[in-house]
């Protein structure tokens, strides 16, 4: 049995995972994408379309978000949209290549946890998964969370 805490190993393998998966979005075509970039198109392909929503989804403040969202319409991975309902509003969209490095993303991550699930075998990766998942809706009245940057 490890020694190392688990909210410690937690974060470890976090680290290995973020850096591995920037490393090949780098190799893929997308080098300006950084962690939190990665989680605000991840928000926007869910929905959450406005730099306000970006802000609260995200656990920044909405200076923060307004600076992560301009990243990515200057980098080309949003642009604004328009709303059938409200003309004022200009909800943001993915663009061709802010769905490219999603799905880049999406396979890179698949990628590694088939590497790792080689590691640890099938069985204890889906009862890692699943024990994860347990106690994070466990602490989370049944729910899973938002998926934030851990700065």
């Amino acid at each position: 049995m490890s020694e190392i805490p688990l909210v410690r190993l937690l974060s470890m393998a976090l680290r290995t995972g973020l850096e591995e998966l920037h490393q090949e979005l780098e190799l893929a075509g997308f080098p300006e994408i950084r962690p939190a970039h990665g989680y605000a198109l991840n928000a926007v392909s869910r929905g959450e379309a406005t730099a306000s929503q970006l802000a609260v989804g995200l656990g920044m403040t909405k200076q923060g978000a307004a600076r992560v969202v301009q990243h990515l319409l200057d980098t080309g991975y949003l642009e604004p949209g328009t709303d059938p309902v409200d003309a004022r509003n200009r909800p943001l969209v993915l663009t061709r290549r802010g769905r490219a490095a999603v799905a880049a993303s999406m396979r890179i991550q698949g990628d590694l946890e088939r590497r790792w699930r080689k590691h640890v075998g099938a069985g204890d990766m889906r009862a890692l998964l699943g024990s994860l998942e347990t106690i994070v809706r466990a602490e989370n009245e049944g729910e899973l969370p938002p998926v934030r940057p851990g700065w």
